[in-house]
C-alpha cells in the first residue's frame, strides 16, 4: 500500500495522544474493533471475527476467570454506547509463552452483529515489508499512567524486516510475529489484543510495544496470517461444543 493511501483507512478526526501519538477514529471504518474488560476494567482491545467470536491476544485473557471477560462492541466509547456482552466461553492457545503464539478467541453469550458491529476478513497473505497497516485502540497516553482515552484512537505504522526487531530486542522473530514501527506511532499497555488492519483485512494482533512512546523503536504483533488454520479449527470447536 502506497503512503498516500494509508491515510484513507486511518479516516483523521482531532488529536489526541493514545495510541500513542495517535487521533481520535472515525468509528464508521472500525466497527469491528472491541474493547476487553475483566471485572469491569478495559485489559485489551479485540476484533469481532464471527457474529459470537472476538480474536485477541493471549496475554489478555489467560488465567483470567471467564465469568469476569466481558466485551464492548459497537461505539468507539469506551464508557458507554454499543453493547456489553459476557464471554461464556475461551480458547488461548496452548503453547503462549510471552510473546510466540499470543492468541486467543472469545465466545460471547450472544451474537455481537448489529448495523454498528460488523466482521472484518482475516489476512489472505502475509503483509509485505514496508506496507503501511493501520492500528487503533484504548491503550494509555503514556506508560503505567493508567489513563485511558475514552474516545478510540488510530494510527499509521509500517512492517518492518523481520531482523530489525531481532536486533532490537536480542532475539530471534519467527514468521509467528511482524515486525512494526513508523514515525510516531506506538501501541501502549491496553491497545494490546487490538487490530493491525491492511486493505481493508486483520493482519495483526497487538502484543508488544516498546515501552509505549519510544515509536522509533519497533513493536510486535502477532501475525494472522501464520495462526489461519488455528483460528478457523478452534472457532469450529466453539461453535460445535456451545
Amino acid at each position: 500500500m502506497l503512503i498516500g493511501s494509508c491515510w484513507v483507512l486511518i479516516l483523521l478526526a482531532g488529536s489526541s495522544n493514545a495510541i500513542y501519538n495517535g487521533v481520535e477514529a472515525k468509528f464508521d471504518f472500525w466497527t469491528f474493533i472491541a474493547s476487553v474488560s475483566v471485572n469491569g476494567y478495559l485489559e485489551c482491545g479485540g476484533t469481532v471475527i464471527d457474529s459470537r467470536i472476538i480474536l485477541t491476544a493471549a496475554q489478555c485473557v489467560k488465567d483470567k476467570p471467564v465469568k469476569k471477560i466481558t466485551v464492548r462492541v459497537g461505539t468507539p466509547d469506551i464508557y458507554r454506547g454499543g453493547k456489553v456482552i459476557k464471554v461464556t466461553a475461551m480458547v488461548v492457545h496452548d503453547k503462549y509463552e510471552e510473546w510466540n503464539n499470543d492468541i486467543a478467541l472469545l465466545w460471547l453469550e450472544k451474537p455481537a452483529l448489529s448495523e454498528r458491529v460488523t466482521t472484518i476478513p482475516l489476512a489472505s497473505r502475509e503483509p509485505y515489508e514496508n506496507e503501511y497497516p493501520s492500528n487503533a485502540g484504548w491503550g494509555e497516553k503514556l506508560l503505567e499512567s493508567y489513563v485511558s482515552p475514552r474516545k478510540l484512537q488510530n494510527g499509521v505504522t509500517k512492517i518492518r524486516p523481520r531482523t530489525l526487531c531481532a536486533d532490537e530486542l536480542i532475539e530471534t522473530i519467527g514468521n509467528e510475529l511482524l515486525c512494526v514501527f513508523y514515525g510516531e506511532n506506538d501501541i501502549c499497555p491496553g491497545d494490546y489484543g487490538g487490530p493491525l488492519i491492511l486493505a481493508n483485512k486483520l493482519v495483526g494482533i497487538a502484543v508488544q510495544g516498546h515501552g509505549c512512546g519510544f515509536a522509533i523503536l519497533p513493536s510486535l504483533y502477532t501475525n494472522v496470517f501464520h495462526y489461519l488454520t488455528w483460528i478457523e479449527e478452534n472457532s469450529k470447536e466453539l461453535k460445535k461444543n456451545k
